[in-house]
């Protein structure tokens, strides 16, 4: 009966230290679980002895590879604006040909085909010139040939008042003629060969004449009878003629054939 006890006593022992260590195992499984675990204790599967009794494993630290930033790549330089070049210009057009054309200032030596005379003459006649010497061009080609007729129109012409004094005589260029062709010619008589002729003695200057023929034989008369008279008509004719002479209007004249220079206002061209 007593060993029965005893039995029994060990058996509890034994059973007790049981429960003990399977609450010791609970706990430490407890203690190992996560503790946001979803699975619920009850169902968690129960330690086995091999499990147990295995340490836990080693956490091993590895270290993240260390990356280097890639080097910066350096922006494409760019190259430093460059202002568009300008287009080239076009070439000028070819200058037209002055072969026959004859610069303005230009003189031209004419002579005259006709006289004029300011006693015959009046302003609006027309009068000739022949060319004296051909006239070259820009490149040397003749122009205007040796023997063209030039027309000038008579600008102003009048008489000198009295002796030692010039008349007057302007005369301008019209047109030229060469070789059966016309032309416009802008040109001034600069210069000519000229002289001063007395003019014809009017009815005025016979009226002081026979005047002065009275007066001396009236004056004659007086004097010395029949022969003062005589002597005192001529001295009277002679002394009316004298201021006459005086009073009478001096014509310019230019004679065919003087020398006539023509000097050019503008540029003369000719096909």
């Amino acid at each position: 009966m007593a060993r029965n006890r005893t039995i029994a006593a060990c058996l509890l022992l034994v059973g007790t230290v049981a429960c003990g260590d399977r609450r010791n195992d609970d706990l430490a499984a407890d203690s190992l679980a996560p503790a946001d675990s979803l699975v619920p204790i009850a169902d968690a599967s129960p330690l086995t002895d091999s499990t147990r009794l295995m340490p836990p494993a080693e956490t091993v630290y590895v270290a993240p590879p260390i990356t280097r930033p890639a080097p910066a790549r350096a922006a494409p330089r760019r190259s430093p604006a460059t202002s568009p070049s300008p287009s080239p210009s076009p070439a000028p057009a070819p200058a037209p040909s002055r072969g026959l054309t004859v610069d303005a200032g230009t003189s031209i030596a004419t002579t005259a085909m006709q006289e004029i005379s300011s006693d015959d003459h009046k302003v609006g006649d027309i009068v000739n010139v022949r060319v004296s010497n051909d006239v070259l061009g820009a490149n040397g080609r003749v122009a205007i040939p040796a023997g063209s007729v030039i027309s000038l129109s008579i600008v102003a012409i009048a008489d000198a008042e009295n002796r030692g004094e010039r008349g007057t005589l302007v005369m301008s260029a019209r047109n030229v003629s060469i070789n059966g062709s016309t032309y416009s010619l802008n040109a001034r008589a600069s210069d000519y060969t000229y002289k001063m002729s007395a003019g014809k003695i009017g009815a005025e200057q016979v009226a002081t004449t026979g005047a002065g023929a009275v007066a001396g034989a009236v004056i004659g008369r007086v004097i010395g009878g029949k022969t003062g008279t005589a002597v005192g008509a001529v001295g009277g004719a002679a002394a009316g003629a004298a201021v006459a002479a005086k009073k009478a209007d001096r014509h310019i004249v230019v004679e065919a054939g003087n020398s006539v220079t023509l000097t050019l206002r503008e540029d003369f061209s000719r096909s």
